[in-house]
């Protein structure tokens, strides 16, 4: 196994298009669908998408956990789901049908704690597995600080750890020598609270020399992403220019094709390049991990040396 993808808070999300979105208002449904959400999950649809051996882990029990098994299964999605005292996490998107740029309202179901016996599970096979790699993704409800005891465990083992958190989770994880973290500069700031006011790039250097992470990436909504590598280069990556389709999973994607990238001993550049401009391509197709490949050269962006 090359990629092991572990989601904290799953989402059996439903989404629904109606001809009209109205607030306050009784909506007939014209279409209605079901999809298995949440970051990891993403990470390992689209690291399947881009040929890679990947399997993800996640927590959910009960009739949704059993239907969101049945989905991952019908998309080929390699999974383990390990238990949850209440099911799965429901969600559910209101979409405005027949439109380019559709209006949708989200509506998430309240977050579940991830039992310890779970979470040790979780960790006990994926030490077994061995993967070269394992992408920690999303929001993990009700972390204890003690669960960073089986992390430290698989990195003493070799494992390549990425971070894609926030929250306490992601103060604790920042404390050990994990190969990379991608965060945006909001949650950069709030592991630095007495930088405020600081640049973005003053930050990064900051962080780079406080913490034992490795390798950094800094996204800030619309402005150029920062990347910094532990052999001390900074880069600054441009996406390209597109009309978006859809955001959703963009992310996601830029990070499995990092650790696409780094399965193929790729340099920093050529890693930074494809991450971008797969993430580019996946905003430009409406759904996520269905854009083509190869990914065109248009979607290629701007890597500067700094």
């Amino acid at each position: 196994m090359q990629v092991v993808t572990l989601t904290g808070n799953l989402l059996a999300e439903w989404t629904i298009e109606v001809p009209l979105l109205q607030i306050g208002k009784t909506h007939r449904a014209e279409k209605i669908s079901f999809q298995v959400g949440g970051k990891g999950i993403n990470v390992s649809r689209i690291l399947r998408h881009l040929g890679v051996d990947t399997e993800a882990h996640g927590f959910a029990s009960g009739p949704m956990g059993e239907q969101c098994r049945e989905w991952l299964r019908q998309h080929a999605v390699h999974h383990r789901l390990h238990p949850l005292d209440k099911g799965v996490r429901p969600g559910m998107v209101v979409r405005q049908s027949g439109k380019v740029e559709a209006k949708e309202t989200t509506l998430l179901g309240l977050d579940l704690a991830i039992p310890t016996n779970s979470w040790q599970l979780a960790m006990n096979q994926i030490g077994t597995q061995k993967p070269r790699w394992l992408a920690i993704c999303g929001s993990f409800p009700g972390w204890h600080s003690s669960w960073m005891e089986q992390i430290h465990e698989l990195l003493t083992a070799g494992i390549e750890i990425s971070v894609d958190t926030y929250g306490p989770p992601l103060e604790d994880l920042v404390k050990l020598p994990v190969e990379l973290v991608k965060v945006n500069r909001d949650e950069l700031q709030r592991l630095l609270p007495e930088t405020q006011g600081t640049t973005t790039i003053d930050l990064l250097a900051e962080i780079s020399n406080s913490s034992p992470v490795r390798n950094w990436i800094i996204t800030d909504g619309p402005n150029p992403i920062l990347a910094a590598f532990e052999n001390g280069d900074v880069f600054e990556v441009r996406p390209a220019r597109i009309v978006e389709v859809s955001a959703m999973g963009s992310g996601d994607t830029f990070l499995a094709a990092l650790m696409q990238q780094s399965l193929q001993a790729a340099g920093p550049v050529q890693m930074l390049q494809q991450a971008a401009a797969c993430a580019t391509a996946n905003a430009a197709s409406p759904g996520i991990a269905d854009f083509a490949l190869p990914v065109p050269d248009q979607y290629y962006p701007d890597v500067t040396k700094l």
